[in-house]
């Protein structure tokens, strides 16, 4: 094999570094879509829900009842989540009650900042805990929507079982989870706007 200089191109990769600070970052939540979800599961969830969460319930023929919600999500410090699914007129509104619990129920390894994502609580303990949805279901059991109403017309369209439509991840949040060692959940974040792919190609031979 000839010897390389270690200049050539197939050593170094294209990337794009952009401020946290960037007026132009819009940080989009992966709402969670769910299905293969049992009758009986679907049944016992709000009870099993109960014991971690205060719900309300958003009818939503109730006018601008998606300005309430988007007022609800970003306007708190606290963990609070919109679950769709159970109810064909409604939303649910659950708001952490008893983040120790949830807490003791995380991987040990992880953070506290970590355990505390909204991200977090669903898939540790909605997803993982209470429905029983095991990694190799995920496949099949689990889809993502950047885009809210997408995922309750999913649901209501039967296509779906589940919405949960969560918070949008602030940058900060990113950098200090990275400044302690630990990782996001995956499918935690959906970077906007996205850089144009395929436009340039990289001749390896």
């Amino acid at each position: 094999m000839p010897s390389t200089s270690g200049q050539e191109a197939f050593n170094f990769v294209m990337m794009t570094l952009v401020d946290f600070a960037d007026p132009g970052l819009i940080i989009l939540p992966p709402h969670r879509l769910v299905r293969g979800i049992s009758k009986s599961g679907l049944n016992g969830l709000m009870a099993k829900l109960q014991p971690f969460f205060k719900i309300e319930e958003l009818p939503l023929a109730k006018p601008g009842v998606w300005q309430q919600v988007d007022k609800l999500l970003m306007e708190t410090d606290e963990t609070r989540l919109i679950l769709f699914g159970l109810a064909t007129d409604c939303l649910f509104l659950l708001k952490l009650s008893n983040p120790t619990a949830a807490s003791q129920m995380m991987p040990y390894f992880h953070s506290e900042l970590y355990k505390k994502l909204d991200v977090s609580i669903v898939d540790h303990i909605i997803l993982e805990k209470l429905l029983g949805l095991s990694s190799d279901k995920e496949a099949t059991s689990l889809a993502y929507s950047y885009d809210r109403q997408e995922a309750i017309k999913r649901v209501s369209a039967q296509e779906y079982q589940l919405a949960l439509l969560l918070n949008p991840v602030k940058p900060t949040t990113i950098k200090a989870i990275a400044d302690i060692g630990d990782k996001m959940p995956r499918k935690s974040t959906y970077f906007y706007p996205k850089l144009p792919s395929g436009l340039i190609l990289n001749r390896l031979v």
